[in-house]
């Protein structure tokens, strides 16, 4: 995985590239997201936290057991970027007109009046607390889910960029025995498999912060029997899996590029793939995590 700052943009733009030359994507869509991750990248960069004390950190061994470094609520957060991106991207929604330019101006109206308080809306994206997102997208039931899309796309920078510093003394190369991350403790988003062997990589689904998990394992419930998981693939989308779980129910897709020219980025990997999980919702398994996008 590249780490270049000028590969990573390579990267994404390559991608976006591809994006918009899938038919199933609306290009209002794919306009939107490439429009958040470029200015997401800019924004990690410029993130600034405070570092927690190491002392309240769990202890390296403590931490290849399972327990991660610091619970999500409890992460350093840039919340000045926060609200800088917020506005930026509810700009951004505005733009594109439709149900979703709708929406943004509920959001603004909330926000200009006192009802919707942007403070209380990080607090409820940090708790995890979806409740709150979903009673807020009674407002906009054409997009319901425009606010979670614009709290977790304004605090995502921030948050990866205090992981990435949290997470430079952890041995992340070592298949972890427990799907979750080893820094937030937040479950996985989507993985992509590495390496001539085929190394399984996932990316959590908070902190973005990339690490390696068994490859035969759920990462959600650790059930590690093969004949209780499935795969299923889509023709019209190559490269990528549904890995199905039969004991939790639940899945995960799977992005392998390795024999394709196709950069992997796992935020866009994972709206490229959107096919597969209406094929696994309809086959009765969840998904355990919202999207990299709040949706």
């Amino acid at each position: 995985m590249t780490t270049d700052p000028k590969d990573i943009v390579a990267e994404l733009e390559k991608k976006l590239g591809q994006l918009r030359e899938n038919e199933y994507l609306p290009p209002e869509l794919v306009r939107l997201v490439g429009g958040v991750a470029r200015r997401q990248g800019e924004a990690q960069a410029a993130a600034r936290f405070e570092v927690p004390d190491p002392a309240v950190l769990t202890s390296p061994e403590e931490n290849l057991q399972g327990r991660p470094l610091l619970a999500r609520e409890s992460f350093p957060v840039d919340r000045d970027l926060a609200r800088v991106l917020f506005e930026e991207f509810l700009n951004l929604l505005t733009e594109l007109g439709g149900d979703l330019k709708e929406a943004a101006g509920v959001v603004r109206t909330a926000r200009e009046s006192g009802e919707l308080d942007l403070e209380q809306a990080l607090d409820a994206f940090l708790s995890g607390d979806d409740a709150w997102f979903a009673a807020f997208g009674q407002r906009t039931p054409n997009a319901p889910r425009v606010l979670n899309f614009l709290v977790q796309a304004a605090l995502t920078p921030g948050l990866a960029a205090a992981a990435a510093r949290l997470a430079e003394g952890l041995d992340l190369e070592t298949p972890r025995q427990h799907g979750h991350c080893p820094v937030c403790g937040s479950l996985p988003l989507i993985s992509n498999l590495e390496g001539k062997e085929g190394r399984r990589q996932v990316t959590c689904s908070f902190c973005r912060t990339s690490y390696r998990v068994r490859r035969l394992a759920c990462p959600f419930c650790d059930h590690a029997d093969p004949q209780g998981s499935r795969s299923f693939t889509v023709q019209e989308i190559p490269g990528y899996r549904v890995e199905v779980c039969d004991s939790c129910r639940s899945y995960m897709k799977t992005a392998d590029f390795r024999e394709m020219d196709r950069p992997s980025v796992p935020v866009l990997d994972d709206l490229e793939s959107l096919p597969l999980d209406y094929l696994a919702q309809k086959q009765g398994f969840r998904r355990p995590t919202l999207s990299a996008w709040g949706f």
